[in-house]
C-alpha cells in the first residue's frame, strides 16, 4: 500500500511539472504574438531642429525643450572630440537638464566644463556620456541623440535613457514644434 501512495505522489508531481511547462510555452508564444502589436502603438521620437553648428562656438551652450514641451535639455559644444559627439569635430552633445537623483536642474559649470546639479551637487561628465563623477545621483544623465545635416543644422532625434520622473519620455506632454 505504501508503494501506491508513492506512485500517486509521483504522478501528481509529474502532472504539475508538465502543466507548468505547457503554461510557460503558452505564455512565451502569447508574449511573442503581442510584441508586434504593442510595438505598433509606440510613438517615435520627433526630429526637432535645435541650432546650426556655425552658431555654437566651443564653450557655448543652448537650452531647448525635447522631446516634449517642458522637458529641458542643454546642448553644449565642448570644443574637443567626445563620446557620442555630433558635428565635424564630434564636440557637440546634449543632455536632459533633470538630475537623475531628484529631478533638480542641472547647469554647465563654465570653469570645469561639468554639468552640476543645483540641489545636491551631483557632478556629471559631458565628455563621457553624462556619467556621474560624484554625488548622490544613481544614473548618468539621459543623452539627447543628435544628427547634423549637410547645412550644419543640428537636430534632436531621440533620447538615450529615461528622463527623471517620466514613465515614458513621449507620454503626457505637448509636442515641441
Amino acid at each position: 500500500m505504501g508503494e501506491t501512495k508513492n506512485q500517486e505522489h509521483d504522478v501528481t508531481r509529474r502532472n504539475v511539472l508538465k502543466s507548468a511547462g505547457i503554461a510557460g510555452v503558452g505564455a512565451a508564444l502569447l508574449l511573442t504574438g503581442l510584441k508586434g502589436k504593442a510595438g505598433a502603438d509606440v510613438k517615435a521620437y520627433p526630429q526637432v531642429k535645435i541650432a546650426n553648428v556655425n552658431n555654437i562656438p566651443a564653450g557655448k551652450s543652448i537650452k531647448f525643450d525635447y522631446p516634449l514641451a517642458g522637458r529641458k535639455n542643454i546642448l553644449v559644444n565642448l570644443g574637443c572630440n567626445v563620446e557620442e559627439g555630433a558635428g565635424s569635430n564630434k564636440s557637440i552633445v546634449a543632455y536632459s537638464m533633470f538630475c537623475t537623483h531628484l529631478g533638480c536642474a542641472v547647469e554647465i559649470d563654465k570653469e570645469s566644463g561639468m554639468l552640476i546639479c543645483e540641489c545636491h551637487q551631483t557632478v556629471y561628465d559631458p565628455k563621457h556620456s553624462g556619467k556621474v563623477v560624484e554625488g548622490p545621483a544613481p544614473n548618468s544623465l539621459p543623452m539627447v541623440q543628435l544628427e547634423v545635416d549637410n547645412n550644419g543644422d543640428i537636430y534632436a532625434v531621440g533620447v538615450a535613457g529615461l528622463i527623471y520622473g517620466m514613465r515614458n519620455n513621449l507620454l503626457d506632454g505637448e509636442e515641441v514644434k
